[in-house]
């Protein structure tokens, strides 16, 4: 019995220091951390580090030129998403907030972050949307693993901004732009021949070899991505619409038609990387409609395929982190068995938050 006793007392004495020293640890941490309650205020910026570039020429039986009007594609955060949150000590770049998920609630994104009682300010960098894999490198810069499925979010980054910490209340500003490429299509038929105008349809666009997911990397205000050598096709277009004779009357694929309407164009995210040739191209399947020519009766041909390389076609062969890139398909009947000539138009993105158009400044 007097064993039992003293076993049970040395129990309690363990159990009371370590309570006492759960305590102190909690005390201490406490005494050395400070809590601001920050607020974010959110705008989403067209991409300013880049300028428009306008390049549209096609080459068959001669030389075609024209330009078009910007064709815009909105950027948005969608409430329900959290953005990822990192901030690191603007002295020391000791990492102090972690990959935070920020929330809307009733329109508005807060967050209470702590630091330690001896930091004055810290850089606070955003990406929307949140992902759980963030790894922080050695040379201080942080690289976010975005999937497939976030990429075709269209992922946003906010350059980072120093915030005080010394504050009980703190609202930062956050400006969001793109970091990946929308690329979409517009066909038209550029056949010179008058009797052989109008005859084409596009049966299917498959665009293959880019990228749609990587790692961002970025240390605060410089940024770049390491694309995933894993990609996918991407199934543009699927349909049997007739292809508009011209340059002006260029339509653009959605999923399964061709329209007049920029809004109706099918775009999709891809990661930016420099483009080569025999690994970047697309794919278009097409029918020629049977025709009368000079008195003689043709059959037309279906499923006709051409490989096209994107390569050649953009400026350096690179996609510039950002923009938007549409480019037009030129078929010509006469060259029908050659390949397509296309152009690309490449355009800055107009911006929308919770639905409403923002100003954002020029830098």
């Amino acid at each position: 019995m007097k064993r039992t006793s003293i076993k049970t007392l040395v129990i309690a004495i363990v159990v009371m220091m370590t309570v006492s020293c759960s305590r102190e640890k909690r005390f201490d941490f406490l005494y050395n951390c400070q809590e601001t309650h920050t607020l974010f205020h959110i705008t989403v910026a067209n991409n300013t580090k880049t300028r428009t570039k306008t390049s549209t020429k096609t080459k068959a039986d001669a030389d075609h030129s024209t330009s078009y009007n910007s064709e815009k594609l909105h950027a948005s955060i969608d409430a329900n998403v959290a953005f990822g949150l990192i901030g690191v000590d603007s002295t020391s770049g000791a990492i102090l907030i972690d990959n935070l998920p920020v929330y809307e609630e009733n329109g508005i994104r807060a967050a209470d972050l702590v630091t330690l009682a001896s930091t004055e300010s810290m850089s606070i960098s955003a990406y929307y949307p949140f992902v759980s894999n963030v790894n922080y490198e050695s040379d201080g810069s942080s690289a976010i693993h975005f999937t497939a499925d976030d990429v075709k979010k269209g992922p946003l980054f906010a350059d980072a901004v120093e915030m005080r910490c010394h504050q009980e209340f703190e609202t930062v500003n956050l400006k969001f732009h793109h970091i990946t490429n929308s690329i979409g299509f517009k066909v038209c038929d550029i056949t010179d021949d008058d009797q052989l105008k109008g005859l084409m349809r596009v049966r299917k666009v498959v665009l293959h070899g880019m990228p749609n997911e990587g790692l961002f990397v970025f240390d605060g205000q410089n940024c770049h991505w390491v694309p995933n050598a894993k990609r996918q096709k991407i199934d543009v277009y699927e349909g049997n619409d007739a292809v508009a004779c011209g340059l002006e009357n260029a339509e653009f694929l959605s999923e399964t038609s061709l329209s007049d309407e920029s809004k109706d164009c099918s775009r999709y995210y891809v990661v930016p990387e420099e483009l080569k040739e025999g690994k970047h191209y697309v794919e278009v399947i097409f029918d020629v409609d049977p025709f009368d020519y000079d008195g003689t009766h043709y059959r037309g041909a279906t499923g006709m395929s051409q490989m096209i390389p994107l390569s050649g076609v953009i400026p350096d062969d690179v996609f510039e982190l950002g923009l938007q890139y549409t480019f037009v398909l030129g078929m010509n009947l006469c060259t029908v068995y050659r390949p397509i000539e296309f152009t690309a138009t490449v355009d800055d993105w107009e911006v929308k938050y919770n639905g409403r158009i923002l100003d954002y400044d020029n830098e």
